[in-house]
């Protein structure tokens, strides 16, 4: 059965989060008039494990689209991810085995079904159409389309600018993704703007073979907490699904003050009334800055876990950061002494994990963040390789060293 939004719901679900709608117009009358049935396609790399805060954004809308009745069909990429988008890159991604592309969707599943609901969704993989994709149906697909409508992605002409090279492959990966839609018959695909590329050969794709070309939803790309866009690439800045509510409540409060309309408005689903009185009242003066964090970061946690977890994520905060108290739930570092009576500050640090390289640890030390049992490190501290030290690094990142 399918549910008509009303116009205010379905309004805000056209333009919430949303950069663009191609066919707008075409989309909104389907919606609005619950005439048929439309099977939405959302696509899925499984390059790594785990589903971030941004995607979350554009599961909601597939969860709305699942409860008005819809069909969401969800593609797992078995076959591209092997190939590698090179959206958001200056170079090729490394080849990833089929194996672990499955294992990765196995968990992306779990993860995705927190928040849509298994009603109304179809999983399918692309083996089911390339697993007898002949060299000869590569060509037909591939002559469909020329050089220069490819050499027209951003991330292409990025490429030829810095004389990196553009293997064939990553050339291949729009146009198979973009058959994706027509083996599926897709009325409506869901992607970010760093998608839009594919998206568009996509629909391209399925006019010339003489289907009704899908509509393209287009999603902002919420920020990680250093500010840039939130991605599988860079994990330290991300929010994750299955970060702990202490820690996700701890990386919402680190992010810019300037972040906050984008995570309230795209990363929550407060009603739009009630965030933008909110945001209004900060820019006022009449709430401080932080005490919208606070409550941004309690929101988040509800959403991701429940009020409950939110609740004691923000006592823990308190505790760790106005007190300078480590965490009680720390995680364990596994540190070999190599028969050392005294580990000196920068070894450890690099052999914990919380430092890639000396540079970085030297530069940590320097800035005066890191502390072992809470007392300030120096250059030439060296710490005993006996008992369970607690270093840390800055105010968010903790560990417990555990000698071998």
């Amino acid at each position: 059965m399918i549910t008509v939004p009303s116009a205010p719901e379905l309004h805000e679900f056209l333009t919430r989060a949303v950069a663009e709608v191609i066919v707008k117009e075409d989309l909104q009358a389907a919606l609005g008039s619950g005439a048929r049935r439309l099977k939405v396609k959302q696509g899925f790399d499984p390059t790594r494990p785990n589903l971030h805060l941004g995607h979350v954004v554009c599961l909601r809308k597939l969860r709305t689209l699942a409860t008005w009745g819809h069909e969401i069909v969800i593609v797992i990429g078995d076959y591209t991810t092997q190939i590698g988008d090179p959206t958001d890159k200056d170079e090729t991604r490394p080849l990833v085995s089929h194996e672990q592309v499955l294992a990765n969707a196995a968990t992306y599943l779990d993860q995705f079904h927190r928040v849509v609901p298994r009603e109304n969704t179809r999983v399918v993989y692309q083996a089911e159409w390339y697993s007898s994709f002949s060299l000869k149906d590569t060509f037909l697909l591939a002559s469909r389309f020329s050089v220069q409508q490819m050499l027209a992605r951003e991330e292409f002409r990025k490429r030829i600018a810095a004389k990196t090279a553009i293997p064939i492959k990553d050339m291949l990966y729009p146009l198979l993704q973009a058959y994706d839609s027509v083996a599926i018959e897709a009325d409506v695909e869901l992607g970010g703007t760093d998608q839009q590329f594919n998206l568009l050969v996509g629909r391209e794709l399925q006019e010339q073979v003489g289907q009704r070309p899908q509509n393209l939803f287009i999603l902002q790309l919420l920020e990680g907490t250093d500010g840039e866009k939130m991605s599988k690439s860079k994990p330290a800045t991300g929010i994750w699904l299955t970060d702990a509510p202490a820690e996700i409540f701890g990386k919402v409060m680190s992010i810019a003050d300037t972040l906050m309309p984008h995570y309230y408005e795209w990363g929550t689903e407060l009603p739009l009334e009630e965030v933008r009185a909110l945001l209004a009242a900060v820019a006022l003066g009449d709430l401080h800055p932080r005490e919208a964090k606070v409550r941004l970061a309690k929101q988040i946690v509800t959403d991701l876990h429940s009020a409950a977890a939110a609740d004691e994520a923000a006592i823990e905060f308190d505790h760790r950061f106005r007190e300078g108290a480590a965490p009680s739930d720390l995680a364990d570092a596994v540190v070999s002494r190599d028969g050392a009576a005294a580990l000196p500050i920068l070894d450890l640090l690099l052999r914990s994990g919380l430092a890639l390289s000396k540079g970085e640890a030297r530069r940590l030390v320097e800035q005066g963040g890191v502390r072992v049992d809470g007392v300030r490190a120096e250059l030439t501290t060296a710490v005993p390789t006996e008992g369970a030290p607690v270093l840390g690094v800055g105010k968010r990142r903790f560990l417990r060293i555990v000698w071998r």
